[in-house]
């Protein structure tokens, strides 16, 4: 098997040309284009003195322009770092420095993000680094010596020729971070040859064919959503999303295209079938819809499955493992889609606090096997040797912080998350981070954040305010707060104003907020 990507992408470039390797609506790139272009971007970066294991941040949406700013950086040996691109420059001042990025590439905008203002404001004031590459206008780029246009870029310091660096089965390809739970990013140190195997694997797997087109729901900044999506790129097929997503249009596109596969959060699928005239959108090309991120309730599985006759795959998935157990409707169908199963390339355990294998029958945490589990949590040592164990073969072995029941017959039930994790959407908040912004508001003397269900969104963000004094403070006030500081999806749902926030040993008692609340 190639140990390396490139590997791929020029045999497909040299056999299918012309062939859309990814859309983003109507903007698309071939396998040809791919080639030339990470050539023209990867030689600039050489140029600008990016070599091996040097870092480069994304801080970009779904787009052409993100697939070739990481694929040229992974070219020359580079790491790239896909960010959030609703990070503000407060969480921009935590990830550049954790992730020791020596440059950037930028978007203008994203929805009420305006990213190249964000990073203006802490680049170079606060962090020097060598280029911010801009994919904007030359009147929307700052005026100062290291922020540049991507057209300039490429004009002044690219070339065709580029060669292809040759990576170690265990060097890093690249760094997926969250923008962490307390002000401290968690950075994955993804390994090359291990995250090439399993995506392949996976596809292999799913019967992924070089002639079917794949729609994903969750986005390429997100290691989930690029992961998938890669697993058909190894197999030379289309790959697409939507630079944010639409319901309609993610129907007329599958519609349009005869979409084989898509990709959906269970909130993304709730959000499609209650789609206007959703009957109307012919759907008789796809055959598998492959969850990941959320729960997935037995009632959604078994619309796919029984009403639209469409194989579903779901999984628990984490960006430590690239793919951990999987439920199958071809297989398991008669089952619960929360009961799992590992595949051919994976196993697991169900381990107690002291890391010891639980008797069946009883609930323990997930702890993963595959060879695409991260080598490190990037700076962090503590938490690595926490979460990463090693077996006596060598193998690495990730706890997922997933509680489970481990059944008869090899199967594992999701009973629950061990972390403080609000799940809102496609999007996973750290209820710590909410905490520590809501702690810096002039009104509020002590903050605690939690999550309660939402039939939209899978979970809404709860904030418990105690105020300064006689103060008020309202959610569109907080809304206005947070804008530019923290991404918009972190801004609290739903505000509660209490006397005061319960604490013991340190600890908030969120059991005891509610009967703290002001009537």
């Amino acid at each position: 098997m190639s140990k390396n990507f490139f590997d791929y992408f020029s045999k497909y470039a040299q056999e299918t040309p012309n062939k859309i390797l990814l859309r983003i609506d109507e903007n698309t790139l071939t396998y040809s284009r791919f080639m030339e272009k990470t050539a023209v971007f990867g030689s600039a970066l050489k140029k600008m003195g990016i070599g091996v294991d040097d870092k480069v941040g994304l801080v970009m949406p779904n787009s052409i322009e993100w697939y070739i700013a990481f694929w040229s950086a992974v070219r020359i040996g580079a790491q790239p770092v896909p960010i959030d691109p609703q990070s503000g420059s407060l969480e921009l001042s935590r990830l550049i420095p954790s992730t020791t990025v020596k440059m950037l590439f930028v978007s203008e905008k994203y929805r009420t993000n305006h990213i190249i203002n964000a990073v203006e404001k802490i680049v170079p004031e606060e962090f020097s680094l060598s280029k911010v590459v801009c994919f904007a206008p030359e009147n929307a780029v700052p005026q100062k010596e290291c922020f540049i246009s991507a057209e300039k870029f490429t004009a002044d310091f690219g070339e065709t020729d580029c060669d292809i660096y040759q990576p170690e089965y265990l060097h890093t390809m690249s760094l997926a971070c969250t923008s962490g739970s307390t002000g401290a990013p968690k950075i994955l140190a993804i390994p090359s040859g291990g995250f090439l195997s399993t995506q392949k694997d996976m596809g292999d797997y799913l019967e992924f064919k070089s002639d079917d087109v794949m729609m994903l729901g969750m986005t390429l900044y997100h290691q989930g959503g690029f992961g998938m999506g890669l697993q058909m790129a190894l197999k030379g097929g289309s790959v697409m999303y939507q630079p944010q997503f639409n319901p309609i249009s993610f129907l007329e596109t599958i519609q349009k295209y005869k979409v084989n596969i898509i990709q959906l959060t269970s909130t993304l699928a709730k959000v499609l079938l209650s789609t206007p005239d959703f009957d109307k959108y012919d759907l008789s090309s796809v055959r598998i819809c492959y969850f990941a991120g959320e729960v997935l309730p037995k009632e959604i599985a078994d619309t796919f499955v029984k009403k639209l006759n469409i194989r579903v795959i779901n999984i628990i998935g984490s960006s430590e493992t690239c793919t951990m157990v999987v439920w199958d409707s071809a297989k398991d169908g008669d089952t619960d889609p929360s009961d799992f199963k590992k595949l051919y390339f994976t196993d697991y355990r169900v381990i107690d606090a002291d890391k010891n294998d639980v008797a069946e029958g009883e609930t323990g945490e997930l702890c993963v096997y595959t060879d695409g589990v991260i080598t490190e949590y990037f700076g962090n040592p503590e938490l690595s040797a926490e979460k990463i164990l090693t077996d006596s073969q060598g193998r690495r072995w990730f706890c997922t912080g997933d509680l489970v029941n481990k059944l008869p017959g090899g199967i594992v039930r999701f009973a629950g998350r061990s972390k403080r994790i609000i799940k809102r959407g496609g999007n996973l908040v750290h209820a710590e981070e909410v905490e520590a912004c809501l702690l810096t508001h002039p009104k509020i003397a002590a903050a605690a954040v939690t999550d309660e269900p939402h039939p939209i969104i899978g979970q809404q963000i709860v904030a418990y305010i105690q105020p300064k004094g006689d103060e008020k403070i309202t959610r569109g006030e907080l809304a206005r707060y947070f804008d530019g500081k923290l991404s918009s999806y972190k801004v609290p749902d739903k505000v509660i104003p209490v006397e005061e926030i319960p604490k013991d040993i340190g600890k908030i008692q969120f059991k005891y907020l509610r009967k703290k609340e002001y009537k």
